[in-house]
């Protein structure tokens, strides 16, 4: 479901009428999570496939496929792919953060579309300043294009969607609890969730979804969210278990404590949120490598130390886990 808006529009109308010939080399769309940047580069995609030969690639897909290629010997297969369209889609260029050999080999590839004169389209989670993990070069290059924002959708852009939801399920809602919904939440990606959740809880108690509904729901939900093994709660359960500041498990700091702590955190969130390590790395500001090794040690000292275990047992038994640490 899509909702056109002042936050949105302009992305919107810049990817609505884009056709590569008439487009300057590069386009960044950025912005903020959850506000529907993949979903206009996805049209965008879907609108001119069957006219131009174009690629649309996540981030996180380019570097796997480039260390697949690298250590396949099939780099050369992997080039003429991403080098050859008339227009590249290169969607959550935040994932390449950290990854040097996949930044420098996106770096060619710009340069190969550019020197082909084919044209490319970036989207990127985050501000135009926060692009300096590509290198002076890369990022100068793509700031030097189009960059389009999309903002945080406005609390009445919220309360609109929905209202937009409501009436597509055909539900009855009065306007207050829509407008106590809109402040719970702050994209629209949450809003559904938050409606979707909601339906579920009045469907279980057999509630009407109204004011008081919506309280008890809401109780559920911060409950059930301070249980959820996401990256936050583990860092911050991790931090109360072992006695160290979340703030220093999210730092460089790398006394023993530290890191111990910072590798219990990697750990579960590896065994319970089911994370790869790029994303781990990307959550904690790390390198993949960094992160790989902090795993890998902490899985030889649990089978050294009891101790060790124990925390472990303790977290995954808080995020009620039967995860096996045997």
């Amino acid at each position: 479901m899509w909702l056109s808006s002042e936050f949105n529009r302009m992305a919107e109308q810049t990817l609505k009428v884009y056709e590569p010939e008439e487009a300057f080399f590069s386009t960044l769309i950025y912005g903020p999570a959850g506000v529907g940047k993949s979903t206009l580069l996805l049209k965008c995609y879907k609108r001119l496939k069957n006219k131009k030969p174009i690629l649309y690639i996540n981030a996180q897909d380019f570097v796997k496929n480039y260390a697949f290629a690298a250590q396949e010997g099939t780099l050369s297969r992997f080039r003429l792919r991403l080098r050859t369209p008339t227009l590249l889609i290169l969607d959550h260029i935040e994932m390449l953060k950290g990854k040097t050999h996949s930044i420098e080999e996106f770096y060619h590839t710009y340069e190969a579309l550019f020197q082909g004169n084919s044209r490319i389209i970036c989207g990127f989670r985050g501000e135009p300043s926060q692009l300096e993990f590509l290198g002076d070069k890369l990022s100068s290059r793509l700031l030097g294009g189009l960059a389009v924002p999309i903002f945080q959708p406005t609390p009445e852009d919220r309360l609109n969607y929905l209202r937009l939801m409501a009436y597509r399920k055909f539900l009855i809602v009065e306007d207050l609890v829509l407008e106590l919904m809109a402040e719970e939440v702050a994209n629209f990606p949450e809003a559904q969730s938050l409606m979707n959740g909601f339906i579920e809880f009045a469907n279980r108690s057999d509630s009407a979804l109204d004011r008081d509904a919506l309280s008890f729901y809401l109780q559920e939900r911060r409950h059930k969210e301070k249980l959820r093994p996401s990256p936050q709660n583990i860092v911050q359960k991790a931090a109360e278990l072992t006695g160290i500041a979340a703030e220093d498990i999210y730092g460089t700091t790398r006394t023993s404590e530290v890191r111990q702590a910072r590798q219990l955190a990697i750990y579960v969130m590896r065994s319970l949120s089911r994370l790869s390590y790029p994303e781990i790395g990307t959550f904690l500001n790390k390198s993949h490598s960094s992160i790989m090794k902090s795993y890998q040690q902490f899985q030889e000292g649990i089978k050294k130390s009891p101790e060790l275990k124990e925390k472990l047992e303790s977290l995954l038994k808080y995020f009620n886990s039967r995860e096996d640490v045997n």
